[in-house]
């Protein structure tokens, strides 16, 4: 448990290194504090482009949106849902961290789930954003599996042996988007999963007890 834990806090700090290594450029100016900006200045993005495109291409999107100091905790949030609206596939990443729950719930309470599980990211990661400090993010190949295709990377530190980094992107129509990332083989959709089926386990299966647990910490 404490290692998968550990594994979890790297994966943050290393996403933040990814998004500024890969694009080689250094913080500039903010979103203007509009969280829809992110997706409105490149509506081109994605359409016949590699999943390994696609990465880059987030990238360059975030460094202004998340890295930046001069932001504020909320537009950083508020950022870091845009982004997370764009290139993640909230519905598919949503129906895998409920487990077998998801099928109990109607698609109202399924979206409901999705924007709450936005907020709830944003709320716990997006802040780390802005610790950035310059570590070597290096991209390696793609590999195309069943449906799936998995992009390679490392997060490579001063003060610690390389950490491992894959992204699990799906096709959907003419785009890629991210269902997932794993961090020194550990996924952060089955970590996420883990925690929720624990909570709503606890509460007789309940899928309503977790969204009423997610509703209060991110205050809706």
């Amino acid at each position: 448990m404490v290692r998968s834990n550990m594994k979890s806090r790297i994966a943050i700090p290393a996403l933040a290194a990814a998004i500024v290594s890969v694009t080689g450029l250094m913080a500039g100016p903010a979103f203007a504090g509009n969280a829809t900006s992110a997706s409105s200045h490149t509506v081109e993005v994605a359409a016949s482009r590699s999943a390994t495109d696609v990465i880059k291409t987030l990238a360059s999107e975030a460094i202004v949106g998340l890295t930046d100091q001069s932001l504020s905790n909320d537009t950083r949030r508020q950022n870091f849902v845009a982004l997370m609206d764009r290139y993640f596939a909230m519905d598919v990443i949503s129906r895998f961290v409920l487990g077998r729950y998801w099928r109990s719930i109607s698609e109202e309470e399924l979206s409901e789930f999705a924007d709450l599980l936005q907020d709830y990211l944003a709320l716990n990661y997006a802040s780390q954003f802005k610790d950035f400090n310059g570590e070597q993010f290096v991209v390696g190949d793609e590999k195309q599996q069943n449906k799936d295709t998995f992009v390679n990377s490392q997060f490579v530190r001063p003060d610690g042996p390389p950490v491992s980094i894959v992204w699990r992107l799906r096709e959907f129509g003419d785009e890629y988007k991210i269902i997932d990332v794993t961090v020194e083989g550990l996924s952060m959709g089955i970590t996420q999963r883990d925690e929720f089926t624990a909570v709503i386990q606890q509460n007789g299966g309940e899928v309503s007890a977790l969204t009423e647990n997610l509703r209060a910490k991110v205050g809706k």
